[in-house]
């Protein structure tokens, strides 16, 4: 089976590394030919794509002559959007090639207006009209999805990403500089809620003085989210780390990882976490927290926005610990994500 997979870019972004790991999982276990077609060569994960297929640069994001002529001679049996909004090409797609758009977040966002977020349903619900398959990350994205009538039940499927194999115990276990820690892990952007984590710090920090957080990421918010923490004197305990090409060691060695995020689709972050037995402390935010945790079973889940209540949970896990059990994570395992994917495919074709 020849897959060609359409990405913006290649940075270190949960996107970026969930579908390098599909792409692993596709050529180790079921022998599939890859070709990869990008809109940028910018990001960390360049060489190590290169080593998965040949790479097609795209003059630009709506180059679709281009598309079609590359995506013609190249002749896949199905073309993968890795994005919501990459299946705008799917209109260059020739007829007889399959095509499958994967929605790694909600299609309402809460920093956008109304206005933005209608304008995004209607580009949506245009574009997923056109794809034979929509895959959604988490049941809370496919729920949303059919909720705003963007997609029918029929056209989305529930796979969860490819974020676990063997490899990740071997790398968790390398030695860290820090110690006594929380970790956070994700782009510095608004919908991570740094912000929401100051006042948390900033809060739990009467009753323990000494409370660490270290922030593996970067993105555009680091210089406001840098003058937050200078203003409320909290560099002692807010490092930002900055990126790494190894979270998992970070994640193993933490005491606990927080999650203050606005919105994810289902965090990896959280799955690796599990799979590392590093405790989850998490706003209960749309979509993914919930359903991974079992509504808070297997993981502390804190009301959304409530940075009172998280800083109260994160003193009262700094004195006692935790006895909640890990999440169920078997679903996330790289041989039977992509089993579910390739089945997927089988069945388009």
């Amino acid at each position: 089976m020849h897959l060609a997979f359409v990405l913006e870019d290649f940075s270190l972004g949960g996107v970026e590394r969930v579908t390098e790991q599909l792409i692993i999982g596709l050529k180790h276990y079921h022998q599939c030919s890859i070709s990869i077609i990008c809109l940028s060569k910018d990001g960390d994960l360049l060489s190590r794509y290169q080593s998965l297929g040949e790479i097609a640069l795209l003059s630009g994001p709506r180059d679709f002559a281009g598309y079609k002529k590359l995506i013609t001679q190249l002749n896949p049996d199905l073309v993968i959007f890795t994005k919501g909004g990459l299946s705008r090409f799917s209109f260059s797609t020739p007829n007889h090639i399959k095509t499958v758009a994967v929605q790694h977040v909600p299609i309402n966002l809460p920093q956008e207006s109304k206005l933005k977020n209608l304008l995004r349903r209607l580009a949506a619900t245009f574009l997923y009209r056109n794809v034979d398959k929509v895959v959604c990350v988490s049941e809370g994205i496919k729920e949303n999805l059919i909720a705003f009538n963007v997609i029918n039940t029929n056209d989305a499927v529930r796979i969860y990403n490819p974020v676990l194999d063997a490899s990740l115990q071997t790398r968790a276990e390398e030695p860290v500089e820090y110690h006594d820690y929380y970790v956070c892990v994700g782009r510095l952007h608004y919908q991570k809620g740094y912000d929401f984590l100051v006042k948390i710090v900033l809060e739990a920090k009467q009753q323990c003085p000494d409370i660490k957080v270290v922030i593996l990421g970067d993105g555009p918010d680091k210089l406001s989210l840098t003058h937050l923490i200078e203003k409320h004197q909290l560099s002692d305990n807010i490092i930002l780390h900055g990126t790494t090409d190894n979270p998992y060691k970070y994640i193993e060695h933490a005491k606990a990882i927080l999650l203050p995020s606005r919105w994810e689709g289902l965090p990896t972050v959280l799955v690796e976490a599990a799979y590392l037995n590093t405790p989850i402390i998490a706003f209960d935010c749309r979509y993914g927290p919930k359903e991974l945790t079992k509504h808070g079973q297997a993981g502390d889940l804190i009301s959304f926005a409530n940075t009172s209540e998280f800083a109260q949970q994160v003193v009262k896990f700094d004195k006692f610990g935790s006895d909640k059990p890990s999440p169920d994570i078997n679903d996330f395992f790289l041989a039977s994500s992509t089993a579910h994917y390739y089945r997927l495919f089988e069945a388009l074709l």
